[in-house]
């Protein structure tokens, strides 16, 4: 039976999908992401403040996902998933790839540490890594967890789904809280 694409549509419009991607993840498709969010916020988002802060962790979460896709093995290959969505109150930007078992320990304790700490203790943290000069054996400086969480108050939720016993599937989810509605 041929799936009826119109309806796919209107559950997509329902579930206020502006944009889910699954595939290649490099620099180019992270860029192209990027500029169909900053379209859609020019349009859709009257707020510059709130603008500027759903572009730039959308920039961060899809440069971690770029960064930590397993590159090592053909089974899996290079393939992430994005999404943005957007909602009257909040956006939320989700990410997925697959993660091996011993990555898995490094990024739960990475996060379960950030979300533990207070604004000030996060900052203290920012402030400690960007004067550390250590990189990862992935070229990244660990920032990106920490920038996410300070622009989104702490708000990283996470899930590893296993595939097998040495495969997971990562998924990343973080809320916007739109700032002209914080304050109510």
């Amino acid at each position: 039976m041929p799936k009826d694409y119109s309806k796919i549509y209107d559950e997509m419009q329902d579930e206020n999908f502006v944009l889910s991607y699954k595939g290649q993840v490099g620099f180019v498709q992270i860029n192209s992401l990027l500029k169909i969010i900053e379209d859609r916020l020019e349009t859709a988002e009257t707020n510059p403040k709130t603008r500027k802060k759903v572009y730039n962790i959308a920039t961060e979460c899809f440069q971690n996902l770029s960064h930590h896709l397993e590159k090592n093995s053909q089974t899996i290959g290079v393939k992430g998933l994005a999404i943005f969505e957007a909602y009257e109150d909040k956006y939320i930007i989700a990410t997925g790839n697959y993660v091996f078992k011993e990555s898995e320990m490094k990024i739960r304790e990475k996060i379960d540490y950030i979300n533990s700490l207070n604004k000030d203790q996060l900052r203290e943290y920012h402030r400690q890594m960007l004067s550390n000069d250590d990189f990862s054996e992935k070229g990244t400086a660990g920032l990106g967890f920490i920038d996410i969480a300070r622009k989104t108050d702490g708000n990283i939720r996470y899930e590893f789904h296993h595939l097998n016993t040495n495969l997971a599937f990562f998924t990343l989810r973080v809320e916007i809280i739109r700032t002209e509605l914080k304050n109510i």
